[in-house]
């Protein structure tokens, strides 16, 4: 759990999303959604965090939005604080941010733990799973967005797709009695 909401995993995309160009609220869950569905926001996490934003001093109300019958909406963009915040973060983050997620490899450090038919059982399950996510990805790329603003799906992609080759070949080595297995196996 983050200590402060400006800490928030979101923090950076949303102040990424404003780079582009200033948003409403409801349209940086939105857009934030469609470009990363796997990140499944909450329109209410979008909303706290943006007032946390602005109260940082790094987003302020630019305008206000109308449109049709809908609810005018206040409109957010960046500041030359929230621009440097953004910046900095770009930058530590790239140079020190860890890309394995520790779950998994945690997980995965125990297979043995598991028969090997229920390994290889849970093993292709993810691979379903990962299949889905690389698709969902490949749509979400689709949505005619310059590449530059969402680069980081063609890494994703290549990671997604990198680690489902490790898994193919794992299933594989399991199923072939090549991988070594704990003598003790319980089914």
């Amino acid at each position: 759990m983050p200590l402060t909401a400006v800490d928030n995993p979101l923090t950076l995309r949303l102040l990424g999303l404003l780079v582009e160009r200033p948003m409403h609220k409801y349209a940086l869950g939105a857009v934030l959604n469609e470009r990363h569905p796997y990140l499944n926001a909450k329109s209410g996490s979008v909303y706290t965090l943006v007032g946390s934003l602005e109260a940082a001093g790094w987003v302020a109300a630019v305008g206000v939005e109308q449109v049709g019958n809908r609810p005018a909406r206040t409109v957010y963009a960046l500041t030359g604080e929230g621009w440097e915040v953004f910046r900095e973060r770009v930058r530590r983050q790239i140079r020190e941010a860890e890309v394995t997620t520790s779950a998994f490899v945690d997980a995965l450090a125990y297979l043995g733990a598991l028969g090997r038919e229920e390994a290889v059982g849970v093993l292709r399950g993810r691979l379903a799973s990962l299949g889905r996510r690389v698709a969902e990805l490949a749509k979400a790329c689709e949505a005619g967005v310059p590449e530059i603003f969402m680069i980081e799906m063609g890494f994703v992609q290549h990671q997604l797709r990198a680690e489902t080759e490790w898994i193919g070949g794992l299933i594989g080595r399991i199923e072939d009695g090549t991988l070594a297995w704990p003598a003790k196996e319980e089914t």
